[in-house]
């Protein structure tokens, strides 16, 4: 976690374009690419876009970038490319007007600029700061994605990041919370937006080769039973490979290290003209202005000044990189037996409990343990990052991170008994699910002849859960509605031309590589899978085919599975179940995904469970009579690789 923004500024004086680069190198490289959806680069980005409201801080912000493009033109091949966005708020009469003015001291500086209107709804709007907020983040987002850029640069600065930090700690703060504001982080507000949010370019996750193959299995009392089999022999093309979602726009604060008064002295300095809103110094309008009073007359007790929030911040940066460290450490002491994206379930042995009466103070750490299982319950939830509070782990850590062995473990195995029964947990939006294991080891002698009963072999994977997402709530299941045009066969190569019913999944190497296709195509459903889908005509056998498809991308449910039995031959149907029972056991199957067929007055056919390509008995015929073909692809949501990396399912 970068904390070098932390560091106090002494210079009262301008700032130069050496300040601003090194400031801007520091905090680029310290940054972990998996907050921010980007693969791991030393070189700072050449694409930039810059959010400008007309202040000293954005303004300062923008004469630094456009000195730092010129230079690079002057000396390098390696030129870096500068867009001004100056929002248009729309909402009040002269915003219009302030933007133009604006954008016309942009244009003065040479900068590429443009203006970017708010679109308001119609009707009225209950939190105005709220909405203003999210269609600003949109409008910047997209207006990055058009022009291919990497990374948004806005003017936050060290006071800004003081007086934020002491109104947190106000409000009861703390850990995280009171670490000040990031200097590289996701864009805020642009969930759903692909290539905008954690989306955008993909990379290829494989299944570990020679790893042992896992399968669950329901037993007559309703326990998931996981047995295990040794690799099969299978081919680089026979692996299974899934894209996984990267990608999307960063917003990156290179001024957080230097005081409001640099900025105002670059201002000075190069007679850069800026917007003074006085509103932002009257201290009965907000909270923030009434902080920002009190430090500046400095009011506030020694303990509450600027030189202590930094020293504040900084201590609490150095608290967070510690329990992310031993966070570490606890999750190299799982393992990952199975990670399927299609069907989002995630099997995985969590450590046995300490063998010594005294746990260690990692195990002891109530933040490190909640902040690992968060870690990894994100693997799979359908939630955001970081959605749910740390505070809201703490009271499931016991299930999985037991600091000792209960007393009577060590006997119950002796006599060949089950140990005491784990019990099924929902968290974070996702299904903990205890798996009885049976283990056959290879090197294990053959069972004697006088043995009349075997004991499963327990030992290796006791304390070993299946993780889904956890089922869906009566009446509130996602569904996603998507309209898909017809393409005739002879189209273009930018619209599908074949006509099979076959679907196929974007193919990508293991480095990430952006999607060449129109962003606008992809849907995300359920947080958790990015959609496209095609379709393609084929000659009717009367008359004109549709221009279009209704779709509709929602769960599987039992419903289906009734219709299907009806529908479908016995052989069918036997090939249907046998693939849910070995890859979606139980109740994983009813959080699938299922692509459906839309007809007149809302009837639906199912056709496909698209992430595990895996077409409905009768989908073809029902395609073939609309005239139509249908393709697919899909990718899974952002993840963070570390614990993946650190539980050994993935190599570094």
């Amino acid at each position: 976690m970068a904390i070098s923004h932390l560091h106090r500024h002494t210079s009262p004086g301008p700032l130069t374009v050496k300040h601003f680069i090194d400031s801007f190198q520091r905090i680029w490289l310290e940054s972990r690419p998996a907050r921010t959806g980007r693969k791991h680069d030393t070189h700072l980005p050449r694409r930039l876009g810059l959010a400008i409201s007309g202040g000293a801080d954005s303004m300062a912000l923008a004469y630094l970038c456009k000195q730092w493009e010129l230079t690079q033109r002057q000396t390098s091949n390696d030129t870096v490319s500068v867009t001004a966005f100056v929002v248009d708020h729309k909402a009040r009469e002269e915003s219009t007007r302030e933007a133009n003015m604006v954008a016309g001291w942009l244009d003065d500086m040479g900068l590429k600029t443009q203006i970017l209107p708010l679109t308001w709804p119609i009707h009225s709007i209950s939190a105005f700061e709220t909405h203003a907020r999210r269609l600003r983040f949109q409008a910047l987002g997209q207006a990055c994605r058009a022009r291919n850029i990497e990374t948004l640069l806005m003017g936050h600065h060290q006071d800004d990041n003081v007086e934020t930090t002491l109104w947190r700690l106000c409000t009861g703060a703390r850990g995280a919370g009171l670490a000040g504001i990031p200097a590289v982080t996701r864009i805020p507000e642009c969930h759903g937006l692909f290539g905008v949010a954690e989306s955008g370019s993909s990379m290829t996750l494989s299944k570990p080769a020679n790893h042992n193959n896992h399968r669950i299995k329901t037993t007559n009392t309703n326990e998931l039973r996981l047995t295990e089999s040794p690799p099969t022999t299978t081919t680089q093309d026979q692996q299974k490979q899934y894209q996984i979602s990267t990608g999307g726009i960063s917003i990156t604060r290179p001024l957080l290290s230097f005081p409001k008064r640099s900025l105002l002295a670059t201002c000075k300095e190069n007679n850069i003209p800026y917007v003074d809103d006085p509103t932002n110094f009257d201290p009965t309008l907000t909270p923030r202005n009434a902080i920002r009073s009190l430090l500046a007359e400095k009011k506030l007790p020694r303990a509450l000044r600027e030189e202590s929030i930094l020293s504040l911040m900084r201590k609490s940066n150095s608290l967070l990189r510690s329990v992310t460290e031993n966070s570490n450490e606890i999750l190299e002491r799982c393992a990952v037996l199975e990670f399927a994206p299609d069907t989002g379930c995630l099997i995985i042995k969590f450590p046995p409990p300490s063998p010594s009466k005294k746990p260690t103070p990692t195990e002891t750490n109530k933040d490190t343990s909640s902040l690992t299982l968060r870690r990894i319950t994100e693997l799979i939830s359908p939630s955001p990052e970081n959605h749910f509070p740390l505070r809201s782990f703490e009271p499931f850590v016991s299930h999985v991170f037991p600091s000792s062995p209960p007393p009577s473990s060590s006997i119950s195995q002796e006599r060949g008994n089950t140990p005491a029964k784990q019990h099924s947990f929902t968290l974070g939006g996702v299904m903990f699910q205890p798996l009885r294991c049976d283990s056959s080891p290879p090197s294990s002698p053959p069972p004697s002849s006088t043995t009349t009963t075997t004991t499963p072999d327990i030992t290796n994977y006791e304390n070993t859960y299946l993780l889904t997402r956890q089922p869906y709530m009566r009446n509130r299941l996602p569904i996603l509605p998507i309209t898909v045009p017809i393409y005739p066969p002879s189209s273009s190569s930018s619209s599908p031309s074949s006509s099979s019913h076959y679907p196929t999944q974007h193919s990508g190497n293991t480095e990430t590589s952006q999607i060449s296709i129109s962003t606008s195509d992809w849907h995300l459903w359920d947080n958790r899978y990015w959609f496209r889908v095609t379709g393609t005509s084929i000659p009717p056998s009367s008359g004109a085919g549709p221009t279009s498809l209704s779709l509709v991308v929602r769960p599987l449910q039992k419903s289906d599975l009734k219709g299907i039995r009806m529908a479908a031959s016995k052989e069918e149907m036997r090939a249907v179940m046998d693939r849910l029972g070995r890859d979606a056991p139980g109740l994983v199957r009813f959080t699938l995904p299922m692509l459906v067929l839309v007809g007149d007055g809302g009837s639906e056919v199912p056709l496909a469970l698209p992430t595990m390509e895996m077409w409905m008995p009768g989908a073809e015929d029902t395609l073939k009579s609309v005239s139509c073909s249908v393709r697919w692809e899909w990718m899974y949501k952002v993840i963070d690789r570390e614990p993946l990396e650190r539980m050994r399912w993935l190599k570094n």
